[in-house]
């Protein structure tokens, strides 16, 4: 019954995520992408605030939460141009906030939580605006299949790493922090990375050429950089929630867990995709 519930859980929200961009692509209406991301960054901003509150870390909710929409929106508005300043003042405000807090110690704890929550969700969910955008000048369009393949890459990952673990799992990979990971399915993950990325490349021309005849080495990179990301940002989450006590991030997907627990691997891997697309490969 658990399994049946993420699959329908899953397929749900990849036809939501599919849907959007088609409809931003279609009718190069990119605003429609960065609102789907304001959604997801404000659930997961929420679920960030109670798993602090279960660490007896109290931030002013109102005030942490503004600064998503206003991050995601400065994203849409000028295209990622000047997301770093809106990022330095949302990072100011929340030093400040807690300046005066005594004791010293809760004020600073509160401070960092504060920083680091907007680096960890509305800041590394505008990389896939990023890499939705295709790069700077480039039409919406061009960047949709982009995002699809950095998308079917994280999933891949995760879909391998819980089946091959599940049925074919015996070595633990990290005991402490998440036991039900296995070496099996960390390898089960990389392999499905791959194929993630070339169901991707073959709906464009562009990646087509790419990963079938001029670069396929560039896919087994990526794979294990974003496979690596991936993990990562799962074995973290595990981690803020082992430190909080809870099991789930929260409950907004059924089988799934919460919104961060859906998209903590896809979190760590969107800025590596990006930098290794755009700077190294200069794909996009």
């Amino acid at each position: 019954m658990n399994l049946l519930k993420r699959l329908v859980s899953a397929a749900v929200a990849m036809t939501v995520i599919f849907f959007v961009l088609y409809i931003g692509s279609r009718f190069e209406v990119q605003w429609i992408v960065g609102l789907l991301l304001l959604i997801v960054g404000y659930l997961a901003s929420i679920e960030y605030l109670q798993l602090m509150k279960r660490l007896d870390i109290l931030l002013a909710a109102p005030e942490f939460l503004i600064w998503v929409p206003v991050l995601t929106l400065s994203f849409i508005f000028f295209h990622g141009r000047y997301a770093e300043v809106i990022l330095m003042l949302a990072i100011a405000y929340q030093v400040l906030r807690y300046l005066g807090e005594t004791p010293h110690r809760i004020g600073l704890t509160q401070a960092a939580a504060g920083v680091f929550g907007l680096l960890y969700i509305p800041w590394l969910l505008h990389y896939f605006y990023l890499i939705y955008l295709g790069g700077v000048g480039q039409k919406p369009h061009v960047g949709a299949i982009n995002a699809l393949v950095v998308l079917l890459m994280v999933w891949g990952y995760d879909a391998g790493g819980y089946f091959v673990g599940k049925f074919l799992g015996r070595h633990k990979a990290f005991p402490t922090v998440s036991p039900n990971k296995t070496w099996e399915g960390v390898i089960g993950g990389f392999a499905l990375t791959v194929v993630g990325a070339m169901v991707g490349a073959s709906l464009s021309p562009v990646w087509r050429e790419l990963i079938y005849w001029d670069g396929f080495f560039h896919v087994l990179i990526a794979a294990f950089l974003v496979g690596w990301a991936t993990q990562l940002g799962d074995l973290f989450a595990s981690k803020l929630k082992r430190a909080a006590d809870v099991k789930d991030s929260g409950t907004f997907l059924p089988g799934h867990g919460g919104t961060i627990d859906r998209i903590d691997g896809l979190l760590f891997a969107l800025p590596v995709f990006y930098f290794y697309f755009h700077y190294i490969v200069r794909f996009f």
